[in-house]
Protein backbone atom coordinates (compact mmCIF):
# COMPACT_ATOMS: atom_id res chain seq x y z
CA UNK A 1 0.00 0.00 0.00
CA UNK A 2 1.43 3.37 -1.04
CA UNK A 3 2.31 5.65 1.87
CA UNK A 4 1.97 9.05 0.21
CA UNK A 5 -0.72 11.71 -0.07
CA UNK A 6 -1.60 12.56 -3.67
CA UNK A 7 -3.17 15.67 -5.24
CA UNK A 8 -6.25 17.53 -3.83
CA UNK A 9 -4.45 20.77 -4.71
CA UNK A 10 -7.63 22.82 -5.18
CA UNK A 11 -9.29 21.53 -2.01
CA UNK A 12 -6.24 22.10 0.17
CA UNK A 13 -5.72 25.59 -1.23
CA UNK A 14 -9.38 26.34 -0.45
CA UNK A 15 -8.96 25.19 3.15
CA UNK A 16 -5.68 27.07 3.59
CA UNK A 17 -7.32 30.32 2.47
CA UNK A 18 -10.14 29.78 4.95
CA UNK A 19 -7.62 29.06 7.68
CA UNK A 20 -5.62 32.19 6.83
CA UNK A 21 -8.70 34.41 7.26
CA UNK A 22 -8.32 34.18 11.04
CA UNK A 23 -12.11 34.50 11.34
CA UNK A 24 -14.65 31.94 12.49
CA UNK A 25 -15.22 29.50 9.64
CA UNK A 26 -17.76 26.70 9.26
CA UNK A 27 -16.97 24.39 6.35
CA UNK A 28 -18.77 21.25 5.20
CA UNK A 29 -16.76 18.51 3.46
CA UNK A 30 -18.54 15.49 2.05
CA UNK A 31 -18.15 12.67 -0.44
CA UNK A 32 -18.79 8.97 -0.80
CA UNK A 33 -16.96 6.37 1.27
CA UNK A 34 -13.32 5.76 0.31
CA UNK A 35 -12.95 9.00 -1.65
CA UNK A 36 -10.13 10.31 0.57
CA UNK A 37 -11.80 12.91 2.81
CA UNK A 38 -10.03 11.87 5.99
CA UNK A 39 -6.58 11.67 4.38
CA UNK A 40 -7.09 15.14 2.94
CA UNK A 41 -8.06 16.51 6.36
CA UNK A 42 -5.00 14.91 7.93
CA UNK A 43 -2.82 16.56 5.32
CA UNK A 44 -4.48 19.92 5.95
CA UNK A 45 -4.04 19.94 9.74
CA UNK A 46 -0.33 19.12 9.65
CA UNK A 47 1.46 21.66 11.84
CA UNK A 48 -1.79 23.30 12.97
CA UNK A 49 -3.48 23.39 16.34
CA UNK A 50 -6.33 20.98 15.68
CA UNK A 51 -8.70 18.54 17.33
CA UNK A 52 -9.97 15.63 15.26
CA UNK A 53 -13.17 14.04 16.53
CA UNK A 54 -14.17 10.80 14.81
CA UNK A 55 -17.83 10.15 15.60
CA UNK A 56 -18.29 6.50 16.52
CA UNK A 57 -21.62 4.69 16.69
CA UNK A 58 -22.06 5.05 20.46
CA UNK A 59 -24.52 6.69 22.83
CA UNK A 60 -24.51 10.41 23.60
CA UNK A 61 -22.79 10.18 26.99
CA UNK A 62 -19.98 8.00 25.63
CA UNK A 63 -19.43 10.33 22.70
CA UNK A 64 -19.16 13.39 24.95
CA UNK A 65 -16.76 11.53 27.23
CA UNK A 66 -14.62 10.55 24.23
CA UNK A 67 -14.61 14.13 22.91
CA UNK A 68 -13.46 15.47 26.29
CA UNK A 69 -10.69 12.85 26.41
CA UNK A 70 -9.41 14.15 23.07
CA UNK A 71 -9.24 17.68 24.49
CA UNK A 72 -7.02 16.36 27.27
CA UNK A 73 -6.41 17.96 30.70
CA UNK A 74 -8.27 19.50 32.40
CA UNK A 75 -11.31 18.76 30.23
CA UNK A 76 -10.88 14.98 30.33
CA UNK A 77 -11.92 15.08 34.00
CA UNK A 78 -15.14 16.96 33.32
CA UNK A 79 -18.59 15.46 33.16
CA UNK A 80 -21.05 17.30 30.93
CA UNK A 81 -24.61 16.46 29.96
CA UNK A 82 -25.24 18.16 26.64
CA UNK A 83 -23.62 18.85 23.28
CA UNK A 84 -24.05 22.61 23.57
CA UNK A 85 -21.76 22.75 26.59
CA UNK A 86 -19.07 20.92 24.63
CA UNK A 87 -19.23 23.40 21.75
CA UNK A 88 -19.05 26.25 24.26
CA UNK A 89 -15.81 24.72 25.56
CA UNK A 90 -14.48 24.68 22.00
CA UNK A 91 -15.45 28.34 21.75
CA UNK A 92 -13.47 29.16 24.90
CA UNK A 93 -10.40 27.41 23.47
CA UNK A 94 -10.78 29.16 20.12
CA UNK A 95 -11.06 32.58 21.72
CA UNK A 96 -7.33 32.49 22.46
CA UNK A 97 -5.84 31.06 19.25
CA UNK A 98 -6.67 29.74 15.79
CA UNK A 99 -8.18 26.31 16.35
CA UNK A 100 -9.30 23.70 13.82
CA UNK A 101 -12.04 21.33 15.03
CA UNK A 102 -13.03 18.45 12.76
CA UNK A 103 -16.04 16.18 13.26
CA UNK A 104 -15.64 13.19 10.93
CA UNK A 105 -18.73 11.12 10.06
CA UNK A 106 -20.79 13.98 11.45
CA UNK A 107 -24.04 12.38 10.26
CA UNK A 108 -23.67 9.89 13.13
CA UNK A 109 -23.68 12.76 15.61
CA UNK A 110 -26.92 13.94 14.03
CA UNK A 111 -28.39 10.48 14.58
CA UNK A 112 -27.45 10.49 18.27
CA UNK A 113 -28.36 14.15 18.89
CA UNK A 114 -31.44 14.84 16.79
CA UNK A 115 -31.03 18.55 17.37
CA UNK A 116 -27.26 18.69 16.77
CA UNK A 117 -27.53 21.27 13.98
CA UNK A 118 -29.79 23.50 16.07
CA UNK A 119 -27.27 23.29 18.91
CA UNK A 120 -24.47 24.36 16.56
CA UNK A 121 -26.68 27.18 15.24
CA UNK A 122 -27.34 28.49 18.75
CA UNK A 123 -23.73 28.27 19.97
CA UNK A 124 -22.44 29.68 16.69
CA UNK A 125 -24.68 32.74 16.95
CA UNK A 126 -24.05 33.26 20.67
CA UNK A 127 -20.35 32.51 20.86
CA UNK A 128 -18.43 30.75 18.09
CA UNK A 129 -18.85 33.40 15.41
CA UNK A 130 -16.77 35.81 17.51
CA UNK A 131 -13.89 33.34 18.00
CA UNK A 132 -11.04 32.01 15.85
CA UNK A 133 -12.56 28.56 15.42
CA UNK A 134 -12.33 26.70 12.11
CA UNK A 135 -15.13 24.15 12.41
CA UNK A 136 -15.19 21.40 9.76
CA UNK A 137 -18.07 18.93 9.47
CA UNK A 138 -17.12 15.86 7.43
CA UNK A 139 -19.26 12.98 6.24
CA UNK A 140 -20.04 10.34 3.66
CA UNK A 141 -23.84 10.62 3.68
CA UNK A 142 -23.94 12.75 0.55
CA UNK A 143 -27.67 13.47 0.46
CA UNK A 144 -27.68 14.42 4.16
CA UNK A 145 -24.80 16.85 3.73
CA UNK A 146 -26.26 18.44 0.62
CA UNK A 147 -29.46 19.03 2.57
CA UNK A 148 -27.79 20.54 5.64
CA UNK A 149 -25.45 22.64 3.51
CA UNK A 150 -27.78 23.89 0.79
CA UNK A 151 -31.33 23.80 2.13
CA UNK A 152 -32.88 27.05 3.36
CA UNK A 153 -34.49 25.01 6.14
CA UNK A 154 -31.15 23.83 7.54
CA UNK A 155 -30.28 25.42 10.91
CA UNK A 156 -26.77 26.20 9.68
CA UNK A 157 -27.85 27.68 6.35
CA UNK A 158 -26.31 31.13 6.08
CA UNK A 159 -23.72 30.24 8.69
CA UNK A 160 -21.54 27.87 6.72
CA UNK A 161 -18.68 29.71 5.04
CA UNK A 162 -17.62 26.95 2.67
CA UNK A 163 -18.68 23.61 1.21
CA UNK A 164 -16.54 21.04 -0.60
CA UNK A 165 -17.71 17.88 -2.31
CA UNK A 166 -14.79 15.48 -2.72
CA UNK A 167 -14.88 13.51 -5.96
CA UNK A 168 -12.67 10.88 -7.59
CA UNK A 169 -9.11 11.70 -8.63
CA UNK A 170 -8.54 12.01 -12.35
CA UNK A 171 -6.08 9.81 -14.24
CA UNK A 172 -3.20 12.25 -13.92
CA UNK A 173 -3.37 12.08 -10.14
CA UNK A 174 -4.29 8.38 -10.00
CA UNK A 175 -1.26 7.31 -12.03
CA UNK A 176 0.98 8.61 -9.23
CA UNK A 177 -0.13 5.68 -7.07
CA UNK A 178 1.96 3.43 -9.33
CA UNK A 179 5.41 4.97 -9.87
CA UNK A 180 6.96 1.63 -10.90
CA UNK A 181 4.43 0.82 -13.62
CA UNK A 182 4.90 1.65 -17.29
CA UNK A 183 2.20 3.88 -18.78
CA UNK A 184 0.09 1.08 -20.22
CA UNK A 185 -0.03 -0.63 -16.81
CA UNK A 186 -1.01 2.66 -15.20
CA UNK A 187 -3.78 3.10 -17.76
CA UNK A 188 -4.92 -0.49 -17.18
CA UNK A 189 -5.02 -0.03 -13.40
CA UNK A 190 -7.00 3.22 -13.74
CA UNK A 191 -9.37 1.61 -16.26
CA UNK A 192 -10.13 -1.10 -13.70
CA UNK A 193 -10.21 0.97 -10.50
CA UNK A 194 -11.09 4.52 -11.48
CA UNK A 195 -9.99 7.37 -9.22
CA UNK A 196 -11.22 6.27 -5.79
CA UNK A 197 -8.15 6.52 -3.51
CA UNK A 198 -9.27 3.57 -1.36
CA UNK A 199 -9.35 1.30 -4.41
CA UNK A 200 -6.10 2.63 -5.84
CA UNK A 201 -4.29 2.07 -2.56
CA UNK A 202 -5.15 -1.65 -2.66
CA UNK A 203 -3.08 -2.28 -5.80
CA UNK A 204 0.69 -2.66 -5.39
CA UNK A 205 3.00 -1.78 -8.27
CA UNK A 206 5.37 -4.50 -7.06
CA UNK A 207 2.85 -6.88 -8.65
CA UNK A 208 1.41 -6.83 -12.17
CA UNK A 209 -2.03 -5.32 -12.68
CA UNK A 210 -3.30 -8.81 -13.50
CA UNK A 211 -1.97 -10.18 -10.20
CA UNK A 212 -3.62 -7.31 -8.33
CA UNK A 213 -6.93 -7.96 -10.08
CA UNK A 214 -6.73 -11.59 -9.01
CA UNK A 215 -5.79 -10.82 -5.40
CA UNK A 216 -7.91 -7.73 -4.73
CA UNK A 217 -11.00 -8.25 -6.91
CA UNK A 218 -11.56 -11.80 -8.19
CA UNK A 219 -10.70 -13.80 -5.08
CA UNK A 220 -13.57 -14.62 -2.75
CA UNK A 221 -13.15 -12.46 0.36
CA UNK A 222 -10.96 -9.92 -1.46
CA UNK A 223 -11.54 -6.25 -0.50
CA UNK A 224 -13.26 -5.37 -3.80
CA UNK A 225 -14.99 -8.68 -4.51
CA UNK A 226 -18.39 -7.50 -3.23
CA UNK A 227 -17.69 -3.75 -3.11
CA UNK A 228 -20.52 -2.53 -5.41
CA UNK A 229 -23.08 -4.68 -3.61
CA UNK A 230 -21.89 -3.43 -0.22
CA UNK A 231 -21.98 0.16 -1.48
CA UNK A 232 -25.58 -0.14 -2.65
CA UNK A 233 -26.62 -1.92 0.55
CA UNK A 234 -25.14 0.85 2.68
CA UNK A 235 -26.20 3.83 0.59
CA UNK A 236 -29.65 2.90 -0.76
CA UNK A 237 -32.92 1.46 0.48
CA UNK A 238 -33.56 -0.62 -2.64
CA UNK A 239 -30.17 -2.05 -3.74
CA UNK A 240 -31.71 -4.65 -6.06
CA UNK A 241 -33.41 -2.00 -8.20
CA UNK A 242 -30.28 0.15 -8.36
CA UNK A 243 -28.24 -2.88 -9.40
CA UNK A 244 -30.76 -3.67 -12.16
CA UNK A 245 -30.41 -0.12 -13.51
CA UNK A 246 -26.60 -0.27 -13.41
CA UNK A 247 -26.62 -3.63 -15.20
CA UNK A 248 -28.89 -2.25 -17.92
CA UNK A 249 -26.65 0.77 -18.55
CA UNK A 250 -23.49 -1.36 -18.49
CA UNK A 251 -25.08 -3.68 -21.06
CA UNK A 252 -25.46 -0.78 -23.49
CA UNK A 253 -28.99 0.41 -22.77
CA UNK A 254 -28.22 4.11 -22.44
CA UNK A 255 -31.44 5.94 -23.35
CA UNK A 256 -34.06 6.57 -20.69
CA UNK A 257 -36.69 4.35 -22.29
CA UNK A 258 -34.15 1.59 -22.97
CA UNK A 259 -33.03 1.57 -19.35
CA UNK A 260 -36.63 1.38 -18.17
CA UNK A 261 -37.37 -1.59 -20.44
CA UNK A 262 -34.14 -3.46 -19.66
CA UNK A 263 -34.26 -2.93 -15.89
CA UNK A 264 -38.00 -3.36 -15.45
CA UNK A 265 -38.24 -0.04 -13.60
CA UNK A 266 -41.28 2.02 -14.57
CA UNK A 267 -40.50 5.31 -16.28
CA UNK A 268 -42.31 7.37 -13.67
CA UNK A 269 -40.00 5.91 -10.99
CA UNK A 270 -36.76 5.67 -12.97
CA UNK A 271 -35.91 9.38 -12.72
CA UNK A 272 -35.67 9.16 -8.93
CA UNK A 273 -33.30 6.20 -9.06
CA UNK A 274 -31.13 7.79 -11.74
CA UNK A 275 -30.94 10.99 -9.72
CA UNK A 276 -29.47 9.07 -6.78
CA UNK A 277 -26.98 7.23 -9.01
CA UNK A 278 -25.90 10.50 -10.66
CA UNK A 279 -25.98 13.12 -7.92
CA UNK A 280 -25.42 11.18 -4.72
CA UNK A 281 -23.45 8.06 -5.57
CA UNK A 282 -21.60 9.45 -8.63
CA UNK A 283 -21.84 6.06 -10.34
CA UNK A 284 -23.72 7.22 -13.44
CA UNK A 285 -23.44 10.30 -15.62
CA UNK A 286 -26.00 11.90 -17.91
CA UNK A 287 -24.51 13.14 -21.18
CA UNK A 288 -26.04 15.44 -23.77
CA UNK A 289 -24.31 16.29 -27.06
CA UNK A 290 -22.22 19.42 -26.52
CA UNK A 291 -24.25 22.61 -27.09
CA UNK A 292 -27.42 20.57 -27.63
CA UNK A 293 -30.49 20.29 -25.41
CA UNK A 294 -31.81 16.92 -26.48
CA UNK A 295 -30.56 13.43 -27.02
CA UNK A 296 -29.35 12.61 -23.51
CA UNK A 297 -27.85 9.22 -22.72
CA UNK A 298 -26.71 7.62 -19.46
CA UNK A 299 -23.33 6.00 -18.89
CA UNK A 300 -21.53 4.27 -16.06
CA UNK A 301 -19.28 6.99 -14.63
CA UNK A 302 -17.22 4.88 -12.23
CA UNK A 303 -14.57 2.71 -13.90
CA UNK A 304 -14.58 0.07 -11.19
CA UNK A 305 -18.36 -0.36 -11.26
CA UNK A 306 -18.19 -0.81 -15.05
CA UNK A 307 -15.39 -3.38 -14.72
CA UNK A 308 -17.14 -5.25 -11.90
CA UNK A 309 -20.44 -5.46 -13.78
CA UNK A 310 -18.64 -6.87 -16.82
CA UNK A 311 -16.10 -9.23 -15.27
CA UNK A 312 -17.18 -10.09 -11.73
CA UNK A 313 -20.95 -10.15 -11.36
CA UNK A 314 -21.66 -12.42 -14.39
CA UNK A 315 -19.03 -14.92 -13.19
CA UNK A 316 -19.86 -15.00 -9.49
CA UNK A 317 -20.80 -18.70 -9.63
CA UNK A 318 -17.37 -19.60 -11.04
CA UNK A 319 -15.51 -17.27 -8.71
CA UNK A 320 -17.32 -18.67 -5.66
CA UNK A 321 -15.86 -22.07 -6.61
CA UNK A 322 -12.39 -20.59 -6.94
CA UNK A 323 -12.39 -20.76 -10.75
CA UNK A 324 -10.44 -17.52 -11.10
CA UNK A 325 -8.02 -18.27 -13.95
CA UNK A 326 -10.70 -18.52 -16.65
CA UNK A 327 -12.16 -15.14 -15.71
CA UNK A 328 -8.67 -13.61 -15.52
CA UNK A 329 -7.82 -14.90 -19.00
CA UNK A 330 -10.94 -13.19 -20.36
CA UNK A 331 -9.88 -9.92 -18.71
CA UNK A 332 -6.35 -10.18 -20.14
CA UNK A 333 -7.79 -10.85 -23.60
CA UNK A 334 -10.05 -7.80 -23.29
CA UNK A 335 -7.33 -5.53 -21.88
CA UNK A 336 -7.02 -3.30 -25.01
CA UNK A 337 -10.79 -2.80 -25.09
CA UNK A 338 -10.95 -2.10 -21.34
CA UNK A 339 -8.33 0.65 -21.69
CA UNK A 340 -9.77 2.06 -24.92
CA UNK A 341 -13.13 2.60 -23.16
CA UNK A 342 -11.41 4.93 -20.70
CA UNK A 343 -8.83 6.56 -23.00
CA UNK A 344 -11.27 9.23 -24.15
CA UNK A 345 -11.89 10.38 -20.57
CA UNK A 346 -8.12 10.37 -19.92
CA UNK A 347 -7.65 12.69 -22.92
CA UNK A 348 -10.48 14.91 -21.71
CA UNK A 349 -8.86 15.19 -18.28
CA UNK A 350 -5.53 15.98 -19.96
CA UNK A 351 -7.07 18.83 -21.96
CA UNK A 352 -8.80 20.21 -18.88
CA UNK A 353 -5.49 20.13 -17.01
CA UNK A 354 -3.61 22.01 -19.77
CA UNK A 355 -6.42 24.42 -20.69
CA UNK A 356 -5.19 28.01 -21.14
CA UNK A 357 -1.71 26.85 -22.17
CA UNK A 358 -0.21 25.71 -25.48
CA UNK A 359 -0.05 22.32 -27.15
CA UNK A 360 2.72 21.93 -29.73
CA UNK A 361 2.76 25.71 -30.08
CA UNK A 362 -1.01 26.00 -30.60
CA UNK A 363 -2.99 27.90 -27.90
CA UNK A 364 -5.47 25.66 -26.08
CA UNK A 365 -8.24 27.74 -24.57
CA UNK A 366 -11.84 26.60 -24.27
CA UNK A 367 -14.96 27.29 -22.21
CA UNK A 368 -16.60 23.88 -22.54
CA UNK A 369 -15.71 20.37 -23.61
CA UNK A 370 -17.75 17.24 -24.21
CA UNK A 371 -18.81 14.52 -26.56
CA UNK A 372 -20.94 15.35 -29.59
CA UNK A 373 -23.16 13.14 -31.70
CA UNK A 374 -26.08 13.30 -34.08
CA UNK A 375 -27.75 10.31 -35.70
CA UNK A 376 -24.88 8.21 -37.10
CA UNK A 377 -22.18 10.85 -36.58
CA UNK A 378 -20.09 10.90 -33.40
CA UNK A 379 -17.05 12.95 -32.39
CA UNK A 380 -15.11 11.79 -29.32
CA UNK A 381 -14.60 15.29 -27.93
CA UNK A 382 -15.43 18.83 -28.99
CA UNK A 383 -14.07 21.87 -27.13
CA UNK A 384 -15.39 25.38 -27.77
CA UNK A 385 -13.85 28.82 -27.23
CA UNK A 386 -16.89 31.07 -27.58
CA UNK A 387 -15.10 34.40 -27.32
CA UNK A 388 -12.58 33.70 -30.08
CA UNK A 389 -14.92 31.41 -32.05
CA UNK A 390 -12.53 28.47 -32.06
CA UNK A 391 -13.66 24.85 -32.04
CA UNK A 392 -11.32 21.95 -31.28
CA UNK A 393 -12.42 18.63 -32.77
CA UNK A 394 -10.72 15.74 -31.00
CA UNK A 395 -10.38 12.05 -31.85
CA UNK A 396 -8.96 9.48 -29.40
CA UNK A 397 -7.49 6.22 -30.74
CA UNK A 398 -6.10 3.57 -28.40
CA UNK A 399 -5.03 0.86 -30.84
CA UNK A 400 -1.80 -1.02 -31.51
CA UNK A 401 -1.50 0.41 -35.02
CA UNK A 402 -0.45 3.93 -36.02
CA UNK A 403 -3.34 6.18 -37.01
CA UNK A 404 -3.65 6.89 -40.74
CA UNK A 405 -4.73 10.05 -42.55
CA UNK A 406 -8.15 8.47 -43.06
CA UNK A 407 -8.93 9.27 -39.39
CA UNK A 408 -8.20 12.97 -40.00
CA UNK A 409 -10.28 13.03 -43.19
CA UNK A 410 -13.21 11.44 -41.35
CA UNK A 411 -12.86 13.89 -38.44
CA UNK A 412 -12.91 16.88 -40.80
CA UNK A 413 -15.99 15.48 -42.52
CA UNK A 414 -17.80 14.90 -39.23
CA UNK A 415 -16.91 18.40 -37.98
CA UNK A 416 -18.95 19.88 -40.85
CA UNK A 417 -22.11 18.66 -39.11
CA UNK A 418 -21.35 20.67 -35.94
CA UNK A 419 -23.55 23.71 -36.52
CA UNK A 420 -22.24 26.35 -34.09
CA UNK A 421 -20.69 29.33 -36.00
CA UNK A 422 -20.11 26.98 -38.90
CA UNK A 423 -19.27 29.68 -41.45
CA UNK A 424 -17.09 31.91 -39.26
CA UNK A 425 -15.36 29.74 -36.66
CA UNK A 426 -11.79 28.48 -36.74
CA UNK A 427 -11.43 24.69 -36.66
CA UNK A 428 -8.51 22.94 -34.98
CA UNK A 429 -8.20 19.16 -35.21
CA UNK A 430 -6.43 17.14 -32.53
CA UNK A 431 -5.85 13.38 -32.75
CA UNK A 432 -4.52 11.38 -29.81
CA UNK A 433 -3.04 7.98 -30.59
CA UNK A 434 -1.42 5.20 -28.58
CA UNK A 435 1.02 4.19 -31.33
CA UNK A 436 1.65 7.33 -33.35
CA UNK A 437 0.72 8.22 -36.94
CA UNK A 438 1.47 7.32 -40.55
CA UNK A 439 1.33 10.98 -41.66
CA UNK A 440 2.74 14.34 -40.61
CA UNK A 441 0.89 17.20 -38.87
CA UNK A 442 -0.21 20.23 -40.86
CA UNK A 443 -1.72 23.64 -40.19
CA UNK A 444 -4.46 23.51 -37.53
CA UNK A 445 -3.86 19.78 -37.05
CA UNK A 446 -2.21 18.44 -33.88
CA UNK A 447 -1.03 14.83 -33.65
CA UNK A 448 -0.27 13.64 -30.12
CA UNK A 449 0.87 10.10 -29.39
CA UNK A 450 0.83 8.57 -25.91
CA UNK A 451 4.52 9.20 -25.26
CA UNK A 452 4.16 12.85 -26.25
CA UNK A 453 1.06 13.25 -24.06
CA UNK A 454 2.95 11.84 -21.07
CA UNK A 455 5.92 14.15 -21.71
CA UNK A 456 3.62 17.18 -21.91
CA UNK A 457 1.82 16.10 -18.74
CA UNK A 458 5.11 15.89 -16.85
CA UNK A 459 6.00 19.40 -18.01
CA UNK A 460 2.65 21.09 -17.39
CA UNK A 461 0.64 19.09 -14.87
CA UNK A 462 1.70 19.48 -11.27
CA UNK A 463 0.48 16.80 -8.86
CA UNK A 464 1.06 17.10 -5.11
CA UNK A 465 2.82 13.96 -3.79
CA UNK A 466 3.86 13.98 -0.13
CA UNK A 467 4.88 11.29 2.32
CA UNK A 468 2.23 10.72 4.99
CA UNK A 469 4.75 10.19 7.77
Amino acid sequence: MINVFIDREYELDFLEKKYASGKAELVIIYGRRGIGKTEMIREFIRGKKAYYFFVTMEDDKTLLKNFLMILGPPYDKLSIEDLGTFFEILGDLASRERLVCIFDEFQRLMNVYKGALSVIQRVWDEKLRATKIFLILVGSAVSVFERIGKSYESPIYGRRTGMLEIDELDYWASRMFFPRYDEESRLFAYSVLGGVPLYLSLFSDSKTVEENIKDQILSRGAPLYDEPEILLLQETRDPTTYMSILKAIAAGYMKFSEISDASGVEKNKLSKYLSVLIDRLKLVTRETPLMERRGSIYKIRNNFIRFWLKYVLPYKSLLELGEIEGVLKRIIKDKPRIISQVFESVVRQFLLRINNTELNGVPIKFDMIGKWWRKETEIDLVAVNKEEEIVYFIECKYTNKPVSRRTLINLIKKSEEFAWKKNTRKNIYIIFSKKGFTFEPEENVLLIDLNRMIKISEEKIRIRVKNKS
